[in-house]
């Protein structure tokens, strides 16, 4: 009787999730007890939850898995209170960030009836939709998403919204399920009241046609962020898209917005505009990408007091404030990446106090210059201390530069656009100086532009002094020390030739021992790889009839052959990296099939990742002190690796460099070429 009722009562339980009853409880313990008095009788020794399966013979395995699953149901787990589940519940669906993970919430939902129950009442849970991508015309997936996010919106009761909504051009023109599609659309729409957070990337003319009436109904929205599709949107008829449903949100703080290539034929029709009514003064983030607006002018006239942030990207921009001094407390980073401004630039800088400031940069192709001496003088009116410094220039004295560093000794990231020997002179840093420049100076990016369509080369030896200055004879974890010893150097150069050129200038010639020089043998054929790996391997398109040219393909063999050949025991491998060799071998390898001339016969793609395996090793171990990186024609970085931070797994540190050498670092980098 007791073991058909323990039976019964075990069956039960595996149903669910919930408690045992007290009759269960005292019933499945009596049996718990017997087991184990049985365990110990076989055995040895007392049952315990870390004996393995091994250490048991056979004949008592059974009465092991008995007490185990019966101590499994007398578990406390089974008999948490709800209110606590759901505190659980949202440790596991919300990161440190809160953002929201749709996979673990289904998978709480389909442990058991009392945990389903448990999620969907607590409403916090619901509150961020699975986002909503919709890129192909699919009527069954796009009313799964409608489906979903009326289950979200129904759950999360009155709580604040965060939702993502992506709609492609292509599938809205396509207009076979453009109701579907408005179906989700105004189930959001009509709980604008509770957007907290909203990413849309829609057509232009949605927000006109489809969302006009949320205006003046978003009293919680404190981010937007708006994208577009690669021209998918058809200019209107007066030129400008004219935006205003957002106008009206009293708690919007941060702006994201990207414009720059939504409009269809965008230069044969002429600048068409996407003008954005937001509410300006209160704004504390803007980030604009953008053909050219009026937004930049509307936010700084509205004088927003909290404002932090401004990254202002764009093709054109106009209607500088030029004449009203403007004093904005709290901002901190000011980002100017514009390819053509009128040169009213100068005096808008001049109208400008920013005592808040730390990261300032001004950049663009046809920027006019702006010289060290406004600069200088923003600096002095405001007050501030910069700690990252981008100017597309090097017009100015040597002298206002100087000045520039000695108010800013925070400086982390340094920005110049070909810096002459004063300046580069002007950077030497002095360790034992009771004032040395920049001393917190991590990394440093050289932008260098054709002049006239004439590509120059920086003074090397001002260069190299400069970089061994902020490299060299620093004491490791010196007691007091000031300085920072540079991290990074980054090269960005418009003639890819004229870069390699000045990478082999700042190279030292000089060599300690047989292993440091680079036989000429070898520098030859690296630099003759380069170029036919540039030409004939790595290209996104190859002309049609060196598909087909036998000879060519026999000639591309050969060249790999010689590089298969190369012996690097006892050579130094420096030479393949300047030359960017490990770099152009990745990106070989990563070439679709069909994309490479001759590689269906040949194998070059494969042989390039079997080569980059085999030059590993002796890759990394000619890395000291540094390690070149190229990541792309024209763009180069010098890195030092830190120690510090690897010294527990030195494993760690070899991959790092090698991705670092074949350019494969995931780490951000912050270099635009405009």
């Amino acid at each position: 009787m007791k073991e058909t009722e323990d039976k019964q009562a075990i069956a039960e339980l595996l149903k669910n999730n919930n408690p045992p009853s007290f009759e269960q409880t005292a019933l499945i313990l009596s049996t718990v007890q017997e087991l184990e008095k049985e365990f110990q009788k076989v055995v040895g020794k007392a049952f315990s939850f870390e004996v393995k399966d091994d250490e048991v013979p056979k004949g008592a395995r059974r009465t092991l898995e008995a007490i185990r699953l019966r101590r499994a149901l007398l578990s406390g787990i089974r008999s948490i209170p709800d209110e606590i589940l759901r505190q659980v519940f949202e440790f596991i669906v919300l990161d440190g960030d809160g953002d929201h993970d749709a996979t673990y919430l289904r998978r709480l939902c389909s442990v058991s009836h009392r945990w389903r129950q448990a999620a969907i009442g607590n409403c916090l849970l619901w509150t961020q939709p699975d986002p909503i991508c919709i890129f192909k015309v699919n009527e069954r997936r796009i009313q799964r998403y409608s489906q979903r996010l009326k289950l979200y919106l129904g759950r999360s009761g009155a709580l604040p919204l965060t939702f993502t909504l992506i709609v492609h051009a292509s599938a809205w023109k396509l207009g076979t399920a453009n109701a579907a599609i408005l179906e989700i659309v105004q189930a959001l729409v009509s709980h604008c009241h509770r957007w907290q957070e909203a990413m849309f990337r829609v057509p232009l003319l949605f927000y006109s046609e489809k969302m006009s009436s949320i205006r003046g109904h978003v009293p919680l929205l404190s981010s937007l962020r708006i994208d577009t599709d690669y021209h998918g949107d058809d200019a209107p008829d007066d030129g400008a898209f004219k935006i205003h449903c957002f106008a009206d949100a009293p708690n919007l703080r941060k702006v994201v917005y990207d414009t720059r290539y939504a409009i269809n034929n965008q230069f044969d029709n002429g600048l068409a505009i996407v003008h954005f009514d937001f509410p300006w003064s209160q704004l504390e983030e803007l980030t604009a990408d953008a053909q050219g607006d009026n937004a930049y002018a509307n936010l700084l006239e509205s004088q927003p007091l909290e404002l932090h942030t401004l990254e202002y990207m764009s093709h054109t921009i106009s209607d500088l404030p030029t004449t009203i001094p403007l004093t904005l407390p709290k901002l901190g980073v000011l980002k100017l990446n514009v390819v053509d401004v009128p040169g009213d630039l100068l005096a808008h800088l001049s109208t400008l106090t920013l005592p808040s400031l730390k990261h300032l940069e001004i950049r663009g192709f046809s920027t006019p210059e702006v010289p060290f001496d406004h600069i200088l003088a923003l600096i002095r009116r405001s007050g501030c201390s910069l700690e990252r410094l981008c100017l597309n220039t090097s017009n100015g004295s040597q002298s206002s530069f100087s000045k520039i560093l000695t108010l800013s000794p925070d400086i982390t990231e340094l920005y110049i656009s070909a810096p002459g020997a004063d300046i580069l002179e002007a950077l030497i840093l002095d360790p034992s100086s009771p004032a040395p420049v920049l001393p917190k100076l991590k990394i440093l990016s050289i932008r260098n532009t054709d002049v006239d369509g004439v590509s120059r080369i920086l003074d090397a030896a001002a260069l190299s002094s400069m970089i061994k200055s902020r490299t060299e004879g620093f004491v490791k974890d010196a007691p007091h020390s000031i300085t920072q010893a540079l991290e990074e150097v980054n090269f960005l150069w418009d003639d890819a030739e004229m870069l390699h050129l000045q990478i082999s200038l700042l190279e030292t010639p000089e060599a300690e021992n047989s292993l440091d020089r680079v036989p000429p043998a070898l520098e030859e054929l690296a630099s003759r790889a380069r170029t036919t790996l540039t030409t004939d391997f790595t290209p996104w398109w190859h002309p049609r009839r060196r598909y087909i040219n036998l000879r060519h393909h026999i000639r591309m063999h050969k060249f790999m052959l010689e590089l298969e050949n190369i012996d690097l025991r006892k050579q130094n491998s420096r030479i393949l990296v300047q030359k960017s060799i490990p770099y152009l071998l990745g990106r070989l390898r990563q070439r679709g099939g069909g994309r490479v001339p001759g590689d269906h016969i040949f194998r070059f793609r494969y042989r390039a990742g079997k080569l980059c395996k085999k030059w590993k090793p002796f890759l990394i171990r000619d890395a000291q002190p540094y390690v070149w990186s190229h990541i792309g024609e024209g763009t180069a970085s010098i890195r030092w690796i830190l120690d510090s931070s690897l010294e527990a797994d030195p494993s760690l540190k070899d991959e790092e460099i090698w991705e670092i050498l074949t350019g494969n670092e995931t780490r951000a980098r912050d270099i635009s070429w405009y």
